[in-house]
């Protein structure tokens, strides 16, 4: 049977106190009969696009799949939109969305969790992927991440890849993820990294870290020296779950020890459902994430000058993003071209029981100073699980999902951050 696809796109145009094409903001509402689409994700290929991945699942429950945007990432103009082929059967989560990264030659990587096929656990998932070798024109057929029949468990994944002039000639792309195997306790994941070569296979598959938190989302980018960060919140002491931060500096041969970048010690017997997220400047690492001890909500740290032993890296004291509100979740972090910061979450506002969920919005100095806090609401709509992407100059962009009663759809939107 032949199904075809019809996506209403609703393009809204917003202008700030300025008129120039630098401080529009443009405003993209993805949404279909009879489909729910959520859990956006920016990213950006070699070619001048913007792309945005999201899932799509239609209302009885039958049919998913992932959907994809191209935008020209100067003029913020949509090009086109399509559903990706063979991604049938993918599973909407927030903390556990697709993503999609590429290379400088044109190899692109689409991961994305679908329900588990070798466990009796309702709530077990499984990572599948497909790959593109002509930057998304032809796509090869879905395959597992993991073939080891003794995984039952994959979720929560990151991927990264090497840029800028010391990208090494292998092109590769990295990949993390949350597995059950080698587990120590009945609680907690093991932490995998592995890499996808252009031909579409998995190689140099390892457990690199253990016990963590096993809700929470990864975070993973390699920087232009060819370090790879990696955060994630973990288990400690049967019941801390703070974050952890671990680098490599030979391209995944090895990886520090985890070390904390703040020491929270939170204790909860519980899953936040909140992962961190990691940006990186001239200035250093940048660490956004959510906690409840000695404060609420979202939180940030910067790494300071680095000590001898590059084994070890030093974080300054956590500063508070976003103000004392514990509904405030799912922070997200991007460095704009001369090194500002831009912070995203999700919360309800405070003293309010008829609110609905908003997006906060925050910009910092390049050396982690605040600017200013402005917020994205909707007196209809719940925003939840924003992502973003800096665009140049002043700009960001941002996607978010917009969910109405048993309704959602995704936002995208070009925002002037102004100075």
């Amino acid at each position: 049977m032949k199904i075809c696809f019809y996506l209403w796109i609703a393009l809204e145009l917003i202008f700030w106190t300025s008129c120039s094409q630098q401080q529009r903001t443009f405003e993209y509402v993805f949404k279909q009969d009879g489909w729910n689409f959520s859990c956006p994700y920016l990213t950006s290929d070699a070619r001048g696009h913007l792309l945005l991945t999201w899932a799509g699942a239609d209302t009885s429950g039958k049919q998913s799949q992932v959907w994809m945007a191209r935008f020209n990432i100067h003029s913020f103009r949509l090009q086109d939109k399509f559903p990706v082929a063979h991604t049938a059967g993918v599973y909407p989560h927030g903390e556990n969305l697709p993503k999609l990264t590429c290379t400088e030659d044109g190899f692109w990587v689409l991961a994305f969790g679908t329900v588990a096929h070798r466990s009796s656990n309702p709530y077990a998932g499984e990572i599948q992927y497909v790959y593109s070798t002509d930057a998304g024109r032809h796509w090869s057929a879905a395959q597992p991440l993991v073939t080891d029949s003794s995984s039952h468990d994959q979720r929560y994944f990151a991927l990264g890849v090497a840029e800028g002039e010391n990208q090494p000639a292998s092109k590769s792309i990295s990949i993390i993820w949350m597995d059950d195997r080698l587990k120590a306790r009945p609680e907690g994941s093991t932490l995998f990294f592995a890499r996808i070569s252009p031909s579409g296979n998995v190689s140099d598959s390892k457990p690199i870290a253990y016990q963590l938190c096993p809700c929470c989302r990864t975070a993973m980018l390699i920087d232009t020296h060819q370090v790879i960060h990696i955060a994630y919140r973990q288990i400690l002491s049967d019941s801390i779950r703070d974050i952890m931060y671990m680098a490599s500096y030979d391209q995944g041969k090895t990886f520090t020890q985890p070390q904390r970048v703040s020491v929270d010690n939170w204790v909860i017997r519980a899953c936040p459902h909140s992962g961190p997220d990691m940006a990186v400047n001239a200035q250093g690492l940048q660490v956004v994430w959510y906690t409840l001890s000695h404060g609420q909500g979202i939180f940030y740290t910067h790494t300071v000058a680095s000590p001898a032993d590059e084994k070890h890296v030093a974080f300054a004291a956590r500063q508070q993003v976003s103000g004392f509100n514990m509904s405030a979740k799912h922070a997200q972090i991007a460095a704009l071209p001369d090194g500002r910061l831009v912070i995203a979450w999700d919360e309800f506002p405070l003293n309010s029981t008829t609110a609905h969920q908003r997006i906060g919005m925050q910009l910092r100095t390049a050396d982690g100073k605040w600017i200013k806090t402005w917020y994205i609401a909707d007196p209809g709509c719940d925003l939840q699980f924003p992502v973003l992407f800096p665009l140049g100059g002043d700009r960001v962009a941002i996607a978010y999902t917009c969910q109405q009663g048993r309704r959602s759809m995704v936002v995208c939107r070009s925002l002037f951050v102004g100075k």
